[in-house]
């Protein structure tokens, strides 16, 4: 492999690339719902020389780990959960006033929530993932999935700033990043501002041919090299996923 490029995990889409993905690229992977884009971004992870940070919001730590050990990958990647995080932090506090409402509040309780909701606050989990990842040192690659959790949590002007940060620090450190994001559930123009954004868009898409579930995995966008736009068939196997043909 050229020192220039990286590894996307996919060693037939590596090939298909021309020997990888160009370091400095940040990767947007897009579908719908149950399409695969999680399961790419921990093919990703688990793929390369370089240590990989892998921050997740909707997954716990040893689920992850597990379907990298039943698929044959490596484990290396260190896992920033930002999903658990908030929990802790957010919506265990709203279960919490949930249930005092119910049962009714007693005054060692309203302090208690108010001093945990007043902790909560002073977390910007938008502004701790850029941080996190300013620390790392490069070059480095980053799997973030998703991206759908920042849009739904904080202003759009802020998740757009965010993303515009972290992909100039990919770029100048020669690093690879990989942000997954579910199509056709935002905003037209937050989706546009985010894809044109990404040096490469990936999409997953599978289709209903009789009783054949085709997938397929679609180069939508490669930065100056539009010649790589392409619909290739692909399958999710043992080893993860590959291309057929």
């Amino acid at each position: 492999m050229s020192p220039s490029v990286e590894t996307i995990g996919i060693p037939a889409l590596d090939r298909y690339l021309g020997g990888g993905v160009p370091k400095g690229f940040t990767i947007l992977v897009v579908g719908r719902p149950g399409s695969g884009t999680e399961f790419l971004a921990k093919q990703f992870a688990s793929a390369g020389d370089l240590q990989t940070t892998y921050f997740t919001t909707t997954e716990r730590d040893e689920d992850i780990i597990s379907l990298m050990k039943q698929h044959g990958w490596k484990t290396s990647a260190k896992i920033i959960n930002i999903g658990a995080k908030y929990y802790e932090t957010v919506l265990a506090r709203r279960l919490e006033i949930s249930r005092y409402r119910q049962e009714g509040l007693r005054y060692d309780d309203i302090v208690k929530f108010r001093d945990g909701e007043a902790a909560s606050f002073e977390i910007n989990f938008l502004t701790s993932l850029a941080y996190e990842i300013s620390k790392l040192p490069t070059p480095f690659r980053v799997a973030i999935d998703s991206l759908d959790f920042f849009i739904e949590n904080y202003d759009t002007v802020e998740v757009l700033s965010a993303m515009r940060t972290i992909k100039a620090h990919t770029q100048h450190s020669g690093s690879l990043s990989l942000i997954t994001l579910l199509k056709n559930v935002h905003e037209p123009r937050i989706q546009s501002s985010i894809e044109d954004m990404a040096d490469m868009i990936v999409e997953l898409e599978r289709e209903t041919v009789g009783d054949e579930v085709k997938k397929y995995l679609i180069i939508q966008k490669v930065r100056n090299n539009p010649a790589l736009v392409g619909k290739l068939l692909c399958k999710f196997g043992p080893s993860g996923i590959h291309l057929e043909g």
